[in-house]
């Protein structure tokens, strides 16, 4: 009987251990780049595939933000951009509690590797063990994970290990020169011309297009190349067993046009896997939720057992992760501001398994769209093709200046290409997202709500564009995309 107590204190006690988390996040990274996701190179992410096996995958799974700070703002809080004081690249509120805070005072050690100048202020964030120059070095990572994780050991604690590699963001390996690293080290494997046997349906298949193609799949080489130099440190450590591991790509989609700092399909949607030895089943596959970037913290809080911070707008979806259904998840509202340098394009958009709804604050119809992505190859191949062919230049036109609403059906159309904004016979439909954008941004006190509510009223909405913009130009910036 004594020998049964004792086993049953021990049983309980490891039952009551406190769950480590390791998240990982990739860098302008779109969904389906790899390989378990239908990217089209071959054999390019086998520890993105391996950890996809171990654990559950995502299909449906969308950042709030498409751009690098807002979008790991609101990841950390759980509120909507205009909830957390900073609506673009900007520090986050001083009353606004983040993730690791609640963490911290549960006894967590903390740290951020990689790309953590957008983790401001730094007082919200509690990195005990933080390294910005090591996020395109596979070995370095694994080598500050190592440290970190030994150092928890030591303080008996239970760690938030947060590593944020800046793979595959610009600049891409190889774009000037066979001896560019692009500020990293060499990856285990360069993509070349000849493997890009199928561009993204959003984007047009030209020479240049494909070239840019081969360096942004090599630089998610090397993401992979980190994820997995981190993964065999959490099992050299006997760690593996005791962790929650996420991996979320992303923060965005692709910074190419009609990807990143936009409000599309291919701006918002993520890959995220979830690997929890005896929670988690292998292989399994969620299609049934629409999940947000938004629900990360309340899901990671729940899953620690801790309690939930009061007031955020995200929800938990642990019940999912344990393979639960759960009803109410059919919808994700995203958003975009303003990129660095307070450049404002806002826009607003409510997205449903198979429709898309998107509201471009700052159409007008004269403005014209700028944003890093922008800024590469594929671009500029866009507008050269633009001047010989009519359906290129449509598309070109069409980025630079959008239309107020967008519309898309994604069953037919899922690079969304063709407005339905027009069609008489989506009226209802298109209502019925109007009305549920229009719920959702007075309830959380989005400062444009009445603009939307009144948009055919163009004065009103260009002042409130400009009051909103005004309102943020004294604020301190913060890092660059």
């Amino acid at each position: 009987m004594k020998l049964l107590a004792i086993l049953c204190l021990l049983g309980a006690s490891a039952m009551a251990a406190p769950l480590n988390i390791l998240l990982f996040t990739a860098d302008d990274m779109n969904f389906d780049s790899s390989g378990v996701y239908g990217g089209p190179i071959k054999d390019l992410t086998p520890h993105i595939d391996r950890l996809a096996a171990q654990g559950l995958r995502f299909e449906r799974a969308y950042t709030t933000v498409a751009v690098c700070q807002p979008s790991r703002q609101t990841m950390f809080t759980g509120r909507y951009p205009h909830r957390t004081g900073s609506m673009g690249f900007f520090p986050l509120q001083t009353e606004v509690r983040t993730l690791q805070q609640q963490l911290h005072d549960a006894g967590y050690l903390i740290s951020a590797f990689g790309k953590t100048p957008h983790h401001q202020p730094a007082e919200k964030f509690h990195a005990q063990e933080a390294d910005d120059k090591i996020a395109r070095h596979p070995m370095k990572l694994a080598a500050a994970t190592r440290q970190f994780l030994r150092t928890a050991r030591e303080q008996r604690r239970p760690f938030f290990h947060n590593v944020n590699c800046y793979d595959p963001h610009r600049p891409f390996i190889g774009m000037r020169g066979a001896d560019d690293l692009a500020g990293g080290e060499e990856p285990s494997r360069r993509v070349t011309v000849e493997e890009i046997t199928r561009v993204p349906g959003f984007l047009e298949d030209l020479p240049d297009v494909r070239r840019e193609l081969a360096g942004y799949y090599t630089n998610v080489r090397r993401l992979d190349d980190a994820l997995g130099a981190v993964l065999a440190v959490l099992a050299e450590e006997d760690l593996a067993d005791s962790t929650l591991v996420v991996f979320w790509a992303g923060d965005h989609g692709m910074s190419f046009p009609f990807g990143k700092s936009n409000c599309y399909e291919n701006s918002s949607r993520g890959a995220l896997i979830l690997r929890w030895p005896g929670v988690t089943k292998p292989g399994a596959v969620d299609r049934a939720h629409l999940v947000a970037a938004l629900d990360f913290t309340p899901t990671l809080l729940d899953a620690a057992g801790l309690p939930p911070i009061p007031g955020v707008d995200g929800r938990s979806f642990l019940p999912v992760v344990k393979g639960e259904t759960l009803p109410g998840w059919d919808r994700v509202f995203t958003f975009y501001n303003a990129a660095f340098g307070n450049n404002w394009l806002p826009m607003r958009c409510v997205r449903t398994r198979d429709r898309a709804y998107i509201w471009n604050v700052w159409s007008d119809g004269q403005r014209k769209y700028s944003t890093e992505n922008m800024s590469g190859l594929t671009w500029k191949a866009m507008l050269a093709a633009a001047a010989t062919s009519p359906e290129i230049k449509a598309r070109t036109d069409f980025y630079l200046r959008r239309a107020p609403e967008e519309y898309y059906d994604l069953r037919t159309d899922p690079n969304e290409r063709t407005n339905l904004i027009a069609d008489a016979t989506r009226r209802e439909e298109i209502e019925a997202m109007r009305a549920d954008l229009l719920a959702l941004m007075r309830r959380t006190g989005d400062p444009f709500s009445e603009a939307y509510a009144d948009r055919e009223n163009k004065a009103l909405v260009a002042a409130t564009l400009k009051k909103v913009a005004n309102g943020y130009a004294k604020k301190p910036a913060a890092a660059k995309q």
